[in-house]
């Protein structure tokens, strides 16, 4: 058995030893989030939540697109400063943050906007608005080198959360692995600083995922050298580099980085996409509070374009769906814990291309 293959087994045996990692319910916290924004206030006046509602909803269109520079147009402007036309509900929130080594009271205002009118206008502008499919979680595999050798950084190091603040503002979600052991955390900190794209890329699929971010940050001096690679689709890009003085910062390039090229695919593979048309049958419907989840279900989601249920029989229908991508990849993009399960993906029925079931 080869060095390489020795590790992949080695690596994939021990991630196979710990409990699922919630990457697929970051995922769908982030595709809920996306119509929400929160922005820091001094107080609940009415001037104020004004300003905080612009703001919110300047957050939100960067999401939807993916593009920071979405917000300077002269039409997304306009939409912006009508934000209280299209704002579903907003609350206030209070936590305690740290500054400068004491606590801190901040107020924010968290607002929540209209997901089908922001859609629609955005589109409109000719704008893109990205799909599910086209903003997949990315797991990070990010090592940092102090000079005493590489460690990792995940979400529990300062820096690793300032850099999943960055993904997220664009609306994509950094699924960091969890590592139980110190001993299984050296090793792969190895395995990440010699950019084994292999190995690393092989447990994607647990998180639902086929993009993987690779980072390697070494202290030169008083700056950070940093080398990135990003593989999707098993895949990898050709690498990049940034550099900067402070740690937040250059981890934080390297998700902007990420998210610039994820996109970039997203867009190119839209110009190649066909539609597809497929019929599936749909069990586990016993009333009509079922048959309306089902609708919401179908009709709240970006990835299929329209709906007609064809045939009613007993606790099933037949729905002919339009797809904005292939049956496998929509099948595979149903969240465990969603509405729909899958029952077969190549059922023995002739006219029928899926079988699923409404969850209880």
């Amino acid at each position: 058995m080869s060095v390489r293959y020795a590790r992949l087994f080695a690596l994939l045996f021990s991630l196979c030893l710990l409990p699922l990692f919630g990457g697929s319910a970051q995922a769908q916290s982030a595709s809920a989030s996306l119509y929400t924004g929160e922005v820091p206030v001094p107080d609940q006046s009415d001037e104020q939540r004004a300003i905080a509602l612009k703001s919110a909803l300047a957050q939100v269109v960067v999401k939807l697109t993916g593009d920071r520079e979405a917000v300077n147009g002269e039409a997304v402007a306009k939409l912006i400063d009508a934000a209280d036309r299209y704002v579903q509900q907003y609350t206030y929130r209070q936590d305690v943050a740290t500054v400068d080594g004491q606590p801190l009271l901040r107020l924010s205002l968290v607002a929540s906007f209209d997901r089908a009118a922001l859609d629609r206008i955005l589109r409109d502008r000719g704008m893109r608005v990205l799909t599910a499919a086209a903003r997949p979680p990315i797991v990070a595999w990010v090592a940092v080198d102090e000079g005493s050798g590489p460690r990792l950084i995940d979400g529990n190091d300062p820096a690793g959360r300032t850099m999943q603040q960055a993904a997220e503002q664009r609306g994509v979600t950094l699924v960091w692995p969890r590592l139980d052991s110190p001993d299984q955390a050296r090793t792969t900190a190895q395995i990440v600083w010699e950019g084994d794209v292999t190995t690393l890329s092989a447990d994607a699929a647990r998180y639902q995922t086929d993009t993987v971010l690779i980072g390697q940050l070494r202290r030169i001096g008083d700056n950070w050298s940093a080398r990135w690679t990003l593989s999707a689709g098993g895949q990898a890009q050709p690498a990049w580099e940034s550099r900067d003085a402070d740690l937040a910062a250059a981890l934080s390039a390297g998700a902007e980085g990420a998210v610039d090229r994820t996109r970039s695919r997203a867009t190119a593979a839209a110009e190649e996409r066909r539609i597809t048309t497929v019929r599936v049958w749909i069990s586990g419907l016993r009333s009509a509070q079922d048959y309306a989840r089902l609708f919401e279900t179908l009709s709240g989601s970006d990835l299929v374009r329209e709906f007609q249920p064809e045939q009613a029989r007993g606790d099933g229908v037949l729905v002919k769906l339009t797809l904005n991508l292939a049956l496998d990849r929509w099948l595979a993009y149903l969240p465990p814990d969603g509405a729909l399960r899958v029952v077969s993906a190549a059922p023995p029925v002739e006219g029928v291309e899926a079988t699923l079931a409404l969850n209880p």
